[in-house]
């Protein structure tokens, strides 16, 4: 269990916390760099293998299919590397708007304060912000949506300027069978997976809110004493020997007792 910050704790250096914060700053510009990497990769593997496919009458359409599953594999590691990112963000956003705003505004910083606490709690024991499902679906909006709609399009356009056969006789679905699946059968799978990615776009969609990098003061202390965290670890609390923190505590709970301001003129 973290420890309560006490009304004769000592502050830190401003030094350190300057540190801290840059610290913060840097590990958020890494992971921020990390979130775009998934997307460079999807726009180039789809504007590459587009003209191949569409130009050559000899390739499957199955390349296709191919490809919107390695985007599926692309959207997901781009939702977990979002967590991460949301999870640094936070705490970068709660000390600018907490500890240098106080700071420029009112030229002091108070020490034992519900943000402090929240912060200290969340630094021993980190939580996501985000669900993977909300993650996922912020980024097939911002994104993915659009690649996905891009390669059912190339998908239907293949089948129809190279259709098997006579289109007259067996359809142009005939050259969307795989195997022993039939093309009415593929069809029916690509289209319920478009449906579930467009159901799970609709669904968090009521979720949509700014950039963890412009949030309010209310909106990340929420963030940090809401409920819903999942902690970072899949291990139990047991297993590694410490006792779970509370984290439904309310901001009403943490209080405000104990603050110590400090003038940072001295």
């Amino acid at each position: 269990m973290t420890a309560p910050i006490r009304a004769d704790t000592a502050p830190p250096p401003m030094a350190a916390t300057v540190h801290i914060y840059r610290g913060l700053m840097d590990r958020c510009y890494a992971w921020r760099v990390r979130i775009d990497n998934p997307t460079n990769w999807a726009v180039i593997t789809s504007g590459t293998v587009t003209p191949f496919v569409l130009g050559d009458p000899a390739i499957s359409p199955a390349v296709l299919l191919l490809i919107m599953f390695l985007m599926l594999a692309f959207l997901l590691i781009e939702a977990r590397r979002y967590r991460y990112y949301d999870l640094w963000g936070t705490w970068v956003r709660l000390m600018e708007v907490d500890f240098f705003a106080t700071a420029l505004v009112l030229n002091q910083a108070t020490l034992g304060e519900a943000w402090q606490r929240l912060m200290i709690r969340d630094m021993t024991y980190p939580h996501f912000k985000t669900s993977l499902l909300s993650a996922v679906g912020r980024r097939l909006r911002d994104n993915y949506i659009v690649i996905f709609l891009f390669l059912l399009f190339t998908w239907m356009l293949k089948l129809v300027i190279h259709p098997v056969g006579d289109p007259r006789v067996h359809g142009y679905l005939a050259g969307a069978a795989i195997g022993p699946l039939s093309g009415g059968a593929v069809c029916a799978i690509v289209g319920f997976m478009y449906m579930a990615i467009l159901l799970l776009a609709a669904a968090t969609s009521g979720e949509r809110e700014p950039g963890v990098e412009v949030l309010s003061r209310y909106r990340v202390l929420q963030k940090l004493a809401s409920p819903d965290q999942q902690p970072v670890s899949r291990r139990r609390w047991s297993a590694v020997g410490h006792s779970p923190p509370d984290v439904g505590r309310s901001l009403n709970a943490a209080g405000r007792d104990g603050e110590q301001t400090i003038d940072l003129e001295d």
